[in-house]
């Protein structure tokens, strides 16, 4: 993996002193990623470290064949403490595609990709309004991890779908027919300004450790993005999003699906100064509530609130993050807590 990135960074490195190598209608060096340092303080009580610096990078190669074929290879820093060695920062890679565009209606994919379930999981990391993703997204990563297989893409103007099979294990670990999920994503946008989406998800696990049975669940997904101009360089939108999911269990079980919902506000302000180039506040609150067995509801739900500002320092594609999340518990027994962050955010 070390030996891949040490390549990529060298075609990168010879990409920047060249330009763009093509040949044949060809571009087959193509590079985008971003880079985020960050600081943070905990507010969990004893929290051991009760500070840290965070380094986090991706980096995209983009190869394009013509204007029917084309690839993706990312890579990715996971957050870690960084003690000044290579070797202490943990590197994946993220999503290796190939793709084949029949026209501009029509895109097929195969490889290894997130699968098409959840506004928090496809939004992108280089385009987030806060540190983190929201809880929402723990809460689904059967249903919204990256996975080997195949989408097929629909555009139709006002609707996006999206059909995917996949071999539902992920791609760290072991695969047999138990495990093959079905993804089914659509994109609704009736009016400019207003976009409305479901997805519906199924998981499949082995039952037991003999991998001769398996248990399987589903899950929905539904949200919606309203963008409103307030004048010429000031816009609001509001996300919200609403999520069920059961658990993978025997069909006799009595257990209660979970499900979860997080409502954001931002607003985007274009100020087009020499330094300061926009600014953008956002507010997210959420609330969890994990599946149960039972008819007792065991009040263990979940919540946070995020704030977070956002601040392009010369360039829309170099920004300065300060924010916070507060967490919030049901059970009484749970005290809340607030964490506190400084990110830097450089995208090329």
């Amino acid at each position: 993996m070390r030996n891949l990135m040490i390549l990529a960074l060298l075609l990168a490195a010879t990409a920047m002193a060249t330009g763009e190598f093509s040949t044949g209608g060809s571009e087959l060096l193509k590079f985008k990623g971003y880079v985020i340092g960050t600081f943070n303080t905990y507010g969990e009580e004893d929290a051991d470290p009760d500070s840290d610096f965070d380094i986090l990078a991706t980096i995209e190669w983009l190869p394009r064949l013509n204007d029917w074929v084309d690839a993706k290879i990312a890579f990715k820093s996971q957050p870690t403490k960084y003690t000044g060695s290579f070797e202490d920062l943990s590197l994946t890679t993220e999503d290796i595609t190939l793709n084949m565009h029949f026209n501009e209606a029509v895109t097929f994919t195969m490889g290894h990709f997130k699968r098409p379930f959840g506004h928090c999981y496809t939004r992108s990391g280089s385009s987030m309004y806060f540190r983190d993703r929201a809880l929402l997204a723990g809460t689904f990563s059967d249903f919204g991890k990256r996975d080997i297989g195949a989408d097929l893409a629909l555009s139709f103007g006002w609707a996006d779908l999206d059909l995917a099979y996949t071999n539902g294990a992920g791609d760290n670990e072991p695969e047999d027919d138990s495990h093959k999920s079905f993804t089914v994503r659509a994109i609704l946008e009736p009016v400019e300004g207003i976009r409305i989406a479901g997805a519906f998800g199924s998981y499949s696990e082995n039952a037991d450790s003999t991998a001769e049975t398996s248990v399987s669940a589903t899950a929905m997904d539904f949200y919606t993005v309203l963008s409103q101009p307030l004048s010429e360089t000031a816009s609001l939108f509001f996300i919200g999003e609403y999520i069920t999911v059961g658990e993978p269990m025997e069909d006799d079980s009595d257990w209660t699906d979970g499900n979860g919902y997080a409502f954001t506000l931002v607003a985007d302000f274009n100020l087009d100064g020499n330094m300061l180039q926009s600014v953008r506040p956002a507010l997210r609150y959420e609330n969890n509530s994990p599946g149960y067995a039972g008819e007792e509801d065991p009040e263990n739900d979940a919540g946070a609130i995020d704030f977070s500002l956002n601040m392009d320092i010369y360039s829309s594609k170099n920004t300065v993050q300060i924010g916070m999340r507060n967490y919030t518990f049901q059970n009484e027994e749970d005290d809340s807590y607030t964490d506190m962050y400084f990110g830097w955010r450089m995208k090329f």
